[in-house]
């Protein structure tokens, strides 16, 4: 069986899709098979990412039945598998994104563990992901409006009972003008696993449709994304 772990915070703009790409490409690095999963399908940006600008099969066509699983999934050079969701407007409009838990089942098997890119906010899209989702890694920012939407998400979370696998703390800035780590902890009652600062690399990577922990192995964000993608891999072990 494939564990399943959603990638979410509440508050957008948080870095979720940057955490769920180079944490599945951590975990590549360490000899898993890993397939991410776009659940965004308002503004889905993993495809982008990764060089696919109009992906022609997509979990928008899955849904509606128009695309097999097969033709849904695409293979990047970095050794990640993605499904995509549609960029397009129209495909958005077309399709209904509470459906989004009818493709998991279908996902079971085909890796080690599927990352999902969950949409922002509190509606029924991320409790459909997260009921759907063995674990849950929560992507903050060092500030109190970040952690404060994080205290809300976990709390849904609970309520679908999905593990948490802990606090990825995204683009800190070495502790100035900004919460503590131990602050965070201590209002979320969970552990930072991985504390992720900012880094020039990361629009390197972007402009090279790549993770940078692909590109950039030996990196500090790298260094940090394994430690997660280490943690995930020894509960799935």
């Amino acid at each position: 069986m494939s564990k399943f772990v959603a990638f979410v915070s509440g508050k957008g703009g948080t870095g979720k899709t940057t955490a769920t790409l180079n944490v599945g490409q951590a975990l590549v690095n360490l000899g898993k098979k890993v397939l991410l999963l776009d659940a965004n399908l308002v503004t889905p940006n993993l495809a982008l990412h990764l060089g696919f600008t109009n992906p022609q099969g997509t979990v928008n066509k899955f849904l509606r039945r128009e695309a097999g699983l097969k033709d849904i999934i695409y293979l990047h050079e970095s050794g990640l598998a993605l499904v995509p969701a549609s960029p397009s407007y129209t495909e958005f409009l077309k399709t209904n994104s509470q459906d989004i838990g009818e493709v998991f089942d279908h996902l079971d098997n085909l890796a080690d563990l599927v990352l999902v890119d969950a949409p922002s906010g509190l509606g029924p899209e991320v409790s459909e992901v997260l009921k759907n989702c063995d674990e849950a890694v929560i992507v903050v920012n060092p500030t109190l409006s970040s952690i404060m939407d994080a205290l809300k998400t976990i709390q849904l979370a609970k309520k679908h009972n999905t593990t948490m696998a802990g606090l990825l703390l995204n683009l800190s800035n070495k502790g100035k003008h900004e919460l503590k780590p131990e602050e965070i902890e201590e209002i979320l009652s969970l552990p930072i696993i991985a504390n992720v600062r900012q880094d020039k690399k990361f629009r390197k990577a972007l402009y090279n449709q790549a993770p940078l922990t692909y590109l950039y192995k030996r990196s500090k964000p790298a260094k940090e994304f394994r430690k997660m993608a280490e943690h995930l891999s020894l509960e799935n072990a």
